[in-house]
Parts: C-alpha cells; structure tokens; sequence
C-alpha cells in the first residue's frame, strides 16, 4: 500500500509541476506580446497564441494553482520537520561519561 502513496505523491507532484509551468509560460509570452497590434486577426500567429495563453490561464486559474503549491510545500515541510531528529554537537563530562565521584 505504501509503494501507491508514493507513487501517487510522486504524481501529483509531477501534475501540479506541469500546472505551474503552464501558467508561467503562458504569462511570459502574455507579457512580451502585450503591445501587439495587426489588422488581420484571423490569420495572426500571433494572435492566435494570444488566445491560447488567455485561455489557459482562465481555464486553470491561477488563485487554484497558489492554494494548491501552498498545501503541497506546507504538507512537504510538515514531513521534513517530524522526521528531523535533533543531535546534540556539544560534549559534556556526562556524554563522556567521566565518573565526578573520585
């Protein structure tokens, strides 16, 4: 049962990955054809990857994708932090357990 956690954590993670870079990708080339303007837009490369990225981002949402990269890095330090054990680095007369009584 455990190999299937792991393997659905490791898809999910792989999905929301794909998520995000959709939405940055589809925001960079927004931003660099902001002042695009043509006559024909029927016809226009451009235009038409325009509209792509405008409907990629309404059809994802990008409120949905911050929520959801929050739970998933809060869950992943969550597990980093109960899985820490801490180690004391400082060495005293007790952990060197020298006798005081002589």
């Amino acid at each position: 049962m455990r190999g299937t956690t792991g393997f659905n954590r490791i898809l999910a993670s792989v999905a929301i990955l794909a998520t995000v870079l959709v939405v940055l990708v589809s925001g960079v080339l927004l931003a660099e054809n902001a002042g695009h303007h043509c006559d024909c837009q029927e016809h226009c490369p451009v235009c038409s990857l325009i509209l792509q990225c405008e409907q990629n981002i309404k059809t994802i949402g990008s409120g949905l994708i911050a929520v959801a990269t929050v739970i998933f890095v809060a869950h992943a330090m969550t597990e980093l932090v109960t899985a820490f054990e801490y180690q004391s680095v400082q060495t005293t007369l007790v952990s060197q357990k020298v006798r005081l009584d002589s």
